[in-house]
């Protein structure tokens, strides 16, 4: 993967063994949340800006979306937040120790609308199960789409897994969740009059 020059927020997985002590990167025991494909990183950087007593952690593989919000993080040189630029599931499998985030957010991944790509949709069960070795015991883990399908879909893959439980009551789903900073795309999307799905899981291994 390409190098990529910034300051502070970059964390460049190349000066640390592995898998990852967070201890180390961040320099303290804060509590660990991270973000799964932050796009412009407008929903992580508000969410450090608000919880300065946390850690925040986001993953991207899209080079041109992850330069953008380091470029925009260095601007406020933010202590709690960093920035990985590589595939996610690589890094849950191989670069994260077990138990280590309290809480985990995947927003407005890629649908894959059509029925032939379904199997490259992040939510399915061998990526749940990855993500629920690096979640804390009780950790929590929220998705947010303005696909309904997608939506419907999860909580289909959710019903045949027990190591996740709903933290909302059925469907299943809510429209609006106070105080959760929108991302860029979720800004756009409540412009244009979409309906917004979020959910939340518990991590019950």
């Amino acid at each position: 993967m390409d190098k990529i020059n910034s300051g502070n927020s970059l964390l460049d997985i190349s000066d640390y063994y592995i898998p990852l002590d967070l201890t180390e990167v961040f320099k303290n025991k804060k509590e660990l949340v991270l973000e799964i494909g932050f796009g412009d990183g407008d929903f992580l950087i508000e969410m450090a800006s608000m919880h300065p007593e946390k850690n925040f952690l986001g993953i991207e593989i899209k080079t041109k979306r992850f330069k953008f919000a380091v470029k925009k993080a260095e601007e406020e040189n933010y202590e709690n937040l960093k920035f990985l630029h590589m595939n996610a599931s690589i890094a849950i499998e191989e670069i994260f120790p077990k138990n280590v985030f309290s809480q985990v957010y995947i927003n407005f991944p890629d649908p894959w609308p059509k029925d032939r790509h379904r199997k490259h949709r992040i939510v399915n069960t061998e990526f749940l199960q990855k993500l629920s070795k690096i979640l804390k015991k009780d950790g929590i883990l929220e998705i947010a789409s303005d696909h309904k399908d997608y939506i419907t879909h999860s909580l289909d893959v959710f019903k045949d897994i027990s190591f996740f439980k709903s933290e909302y009551p059925p469907p299943g789903f809510l429209h609006n969740v106070p105080n959760r900073p929108y991302t860029k795309y979720e800004k756009e999307f409540r412009k244009e009059g979409r309906e917004i799905f979020y959910l939340m899981f518990t991590n019950n291994k």
